[in-house]
């Protein structure tokens, strides 16, 4: 039987305005006394430049962030067990994300685990979610843990928080970033000691996730541990050479004849835009160079290259901002195909035809003097969720800026209805429209979106901060009636 670790992402990173970004990874053990207990980890990586910041009273320079975090565990509608704490930053004087680590003893059963985070900074910064965790009672025989993908290790003697002297800090979201040449794993193993022979033989195999429902091993080991009643595994994974894009990595327990007896896996996202230039260099391939692509000169495909950027797979993002950076043709070439390659494999072509009649249409109506229409704020949200269903513009109000409010009934990429934007112009210069305030998963969160709006005409004479201004009461505010759901 295979065991696959659960993860939760909460709230994908916003563009410029902070919305509260929590990685939460929960797994399963179980206990040495009494008689192997299930129990769960449930750690907590927090974002620290996804919060606000709380100043030190006798020193301007130091600040920390605290998140109020309340944990409910719910079976048939009820509440079995709850845990309320809060967890700090430390005073310091750089922003730095920040962990912790909690444990629960749990009987046997399916539990919804539903969390609640609150940013004391900004107490209106708040992330609600879910997630299902199966609790099982120990195998009678031999059998491993959940799989945990590790970033780095310190020397920890609190056995609340470590184990055998160690702390292991876990990568966050799944992601192991381009700056990361490594990555490790750690795993349980139980009752290898009734296998009958000294050593335990694990296999490890590494895949690249080709498409839906493909693989290709690409990596392959064998770890040899001492037969034991309970066995903590922990081993290092080079991960210099692999290319961005999707990967499973599994552990198969063996017995005495080498069968897999018991595996777990996890998968994880690799960026390695170094990597995958370097690839993209050596392998212009004949296709592509006879391909609408390869009739391109330099300036279109970097308009080509732009025009699709905010829809580049987050493992390919590192990637495009290289190479934008430089004049590879090759890469870019290669690039370019294999995104509109992906989008439609038979038609290719087609696709890139549709999609560039969008992006020079966006282009031309939403140009702000600064880059293409299509990056600028109105742009870039036309560009990823297609034209709204509604749109309110608002040139006229006295009392506020101009603005316009998008409204789209159903977003599928987001899994989302009844999604809103709200886009104001900041300088009255027409054009340059930026996003104020969205309900969208993913997009800016502002809890100072009204005093923002209102504050650009004058209304705020000691020019004061949006947190210590307060719009004036008698206000014409029609933005407020358009975006009650935000």
């Amino acid at each position: 039987m295979t065991r696959y670790f659960y993860i939760l992402l909460f709230c994908l990173l916003s563009i410029s305005v902070k919305a509260l970004d929590v990685s939460v990874i929960i797994s399963q053990y179980y206990s040495v006394q009494p008689d192997l207990q299930p129990y769960i980890e449930v750690y907590f990586h927090n974002v620290a430049s996804s919060l606000s910041r709380i100043k030190e009273a006798q020193n301007d320079s130091l600040f920390e962030n605290k998140v109020k975090v309340t944990l409910l565990f719910m079976q048939n509608d009820q509440i079995i067990k709850f845990d309320h704490f809060i967890i700090e930053s430390g005073f310091r004087k750089e922003n730095k994300d920040f962990i912790a680590l909690k444990r629960y003893g749990l009987q046997p059963g399916k539990y919804n685990l539903n969390f609640t985070f609150v940013d004391l900074g900004d107490t209106t910064n708040v992330y609600k979610s879910a997630a299902e965790v199966n609790v099982k009672d120990a195998p009678k025989s031999p059998f491993i843990s959940n799989l945990v993908l590790v970033a780095d290790t310190s020397t920890n003697l609190d056995p609340s928080v470590s184990k055998n002297n160690l702390f292991y800090g876990l990568i966050p979201f799944s992601y192991v970033n381009a700056s990361l040449n490594r990555f490790g794993i750690y795993l349980e193993s139980y009752q290898t000691n009734l296998l009958q022979q000294e050593v335990t033989n694990y296999t490890v195999k590494i895949f690249k996730l080709a498409g839906k429902n493909a693989e290709k091993l690409i990596g392959r080991t064998t770890i040899k541990r001492k037969s034991a009643f309970i066995d903590n595994i922990f081993t290092w994974f080079d991960a210099t050479y692999y290319e961005s894009g999707q990967y499973k990595i599994q552990v198969f327990l063996n017995d005495k004849d080498k069968k897999a007896i018991d595996s777990t896996a996890y998968f994880f996202t690799k960026s390695n835009p170094v990597r995958d230039e370097a690839l993209l260099s050596s392998k212009f391939a004949d296709e592509v160079e006879a391909s609408f692509i390869g009739k391109m000169n330099l300036d279109e495909i970097n308009y080509t290259l732009r025009a699709i950027a905010m829809n580049v797979k987050n493992s390919d993002v590192e990637l495009l901002n290289r190479l934008l950076k430089e004049d590879n043709k090759i890469s870019k070439s290669n690039f370019l195909y294999n995104f509109f390659k992906e989008k439609s494999t038979i038609f290719p072509e087609d696709y890139y035809k549709q999609y560039m009649e969008v992006a020079k249409a966006v282009d031309k109506k939403y140009k702000t003097g600064f880059g293409y229409g299509f990056e600028s704020d109105r742009g870039l949200i036309f560009m990823k969720y297609g034209k709204p269903s509604d749109m309110i513009t608002v040139n006229d109000d006295p009392s506020s800026a101009p603005y316009e409010v998008w409204l789209y009934y159903d977003i599928p990429k987001l899994a989302q209805s009844n999604v809103k934007f709200l886009f104001y112009n900041p300088f009255l210069d027409g054009m340059d429209y930026r996003l104020l305030q969205s309900n969208a998963r993913g997009e800016v969160r502002n809890p100072n979106w009204k005093k923002e709006l209102y504050k650009t005409v004058a209304r705020n004479p000691d020019n004061l901060p949006p947190d210590k201004y307060e719009v004036p009461s008698g206000f014409n505010r029609h933005a407020e009636e358009w975006l009650q759901d935000l």
